[in-house]
């Protein structure tokens, strides 16, 4: 029995799979949605017919399957050069293949697996019958066949004894059906017969139910007296402290009402005042456990003297750059005329002389000053370079930041 038809890129369906049901399948719809070739695919995969436009436009190959109510799968595939068939069987990995048949070759195994092959004539043998597919463009089963073919199917042998066997077994399956009925009247009269001595049935069935509703009430009861024993040992214990609460409000009442009490709101401001000193001794408890580690800072020493040699030593190195660049001027002009009388000239000369010493010593001093701030410097790299970074901004301890202005080391 066919349980599925699957049609694929055939005429004008990509994929189209119609399941049977266990009776009549009726397939509706409007003209040219490819009801027509439902049928035709069915009747491809029977005949094998000859090449005709079955592969749907832009596709390679048309395929049809018939899934049978065993799960065997019928394939018929039509491809441009030839058509073929497949065979799919439940549990085998490979399917059976069969090509290069002939025009109109339909393999024996699928004519033993569908059964749908037409009924073939003794004396007409180019005109087979088609009992199982029919044409919308032809009449009903034979109804469109001569009168000789007609007669010679109905008086054919086996087709006739199958034909007469059939109605054999429709009349006695009618005999059947008749007695069955009777048979079933009767035990109808025989239930009515049972149903009327069972008509008490109804208030018995009410009164189970009622039965059932006060059964179910008691088991919540039954469940609810534990906790209602809870309750009541609950106002028990209540109503005794109820009663010593009285016995100990007329106790009290005795007593004296309590003093005022004073304001809190300067208490409270001493207590957070008291929390954040106490804040800000664990931070500096803190910092003192920090530095505790750290060495003792170099004594400083005067350095006032230092900047004003510095000053003097800058002054004097202007007034020198001055000096040269009045030599330099003054050595391309000509030579003076003479003077009557070499005094101002002697005196010039011994001024010049007198700066060409006090240049001299500057210069001496000025070295001086550049190996005594070398030395100076050389001991403050090490002295820093012992100390790394700055305990209390963490910048680094070299002489040059140190000695820096304006990073807070000057």
């Amino acid at each position: 029995m066919i349980r599925k038809i699957i049609l694929e890129n055939f005429m004008a369906h990509e994929h189209t799979e119609v399941e049977l049901g266990p009776g009549l399948t009726a397939l509706t719809g409007p003209n040219n949605t490819g009801k027509s070739a439902v049928v035709e695919g069915l009747r491809c995969v029977v005949t094998n017919p000859s090449p005709y436009n079955y592969i749907r436009h832009g596709a390679k190959e048309a395929r049809v399957t018939v899934e049978l109510d065993d799960g065997v799968r019928v394939v018929w595939i039509r491809k441009k050069a030839s058509p073929g068939y497949e065979i799919h069987r439940p549990g085998q990995d490979e399917p059976q293949a069969f090509w290069k048949l002939g025009r109109g070759k339909v393999p024996d195994e699928v004519r033993d697996l569908l059964r749908l092959d037409p009924v073939e004539l003794d004396r007409f043998k180019n005109d087979a019958v088609d009992v199982h597919i029919g044409n919308q463009r032809e009449p009903v089963f034979l109804l469109n066949k001569s009168d000789s073919l007609v007669a010679d199917f109905l008086a054919s042998s086996t087709e006739g004894a199958h034909l007469l066997s059939m109605q054999d077994a429709l009349k006695r399956r009618t005999t059947e059906a008749k007695r069955e009925v009777a048979g079933r009247m009767a035990r109808l009269g025989h239930i009515k017969n049972e149903l009327d001595t069972l008509s008490p049935l109804p208030d018995l069935t009410l009164l189970a139910t009622t039965c059932r509703e006060l059964k179910t009430r008691k088991q919540v009861l039954d469940a609810a007296i534990p906790s209602l024993s809870s309750l009541l040992q609950q106002r028990d214990l209540l109503e005794s402290r109820r009663k010593q609460a009285e016995q100990s409000a007329r106790a009290l009442a005795r007593l004296m009402p309590p003093p005022e009490l004073a304001p809190v709101a300067p208490l409270s401001r001493v207590l957070e005042q008291q929390e954040f000193l106490q804040g800000r001794l664990r931070v500096a408890t803190a910092q003192a456990g920090t530095l505790a580690s750290l060495d003792a800072p170099p004594q400083t020493q005067e350095t006032g003297p230092l900047r004003a040699l510095a000053d003097r030593l800058r002054m004097v190195a202007d007034n020198l750059d001055r000096a040269v660049q009045r030599h330099a001027a003054l050595e391309g002009l000509c030579e003076p005329p003479a003077v009557d009388s070499p005094a101002p000239l002697q005196n010039v000369i011994r001024e010049m002389g007198v700066l060409l010493q006090r240049r001299q010593q500057a210069q001496d001093e000025l070295k001086r000053v550049e190996h005594d701030m070398h030395t100076f410097r050389q001991q403050l790299d090490r002295r820093l370079a012992g100390l790394g970074a700055c305990p209390t901004c963490g910048q680094p301890m070299d002489a040059g930041h140190f000695l820096q202005e304006g990073d807070g080391h000057e």
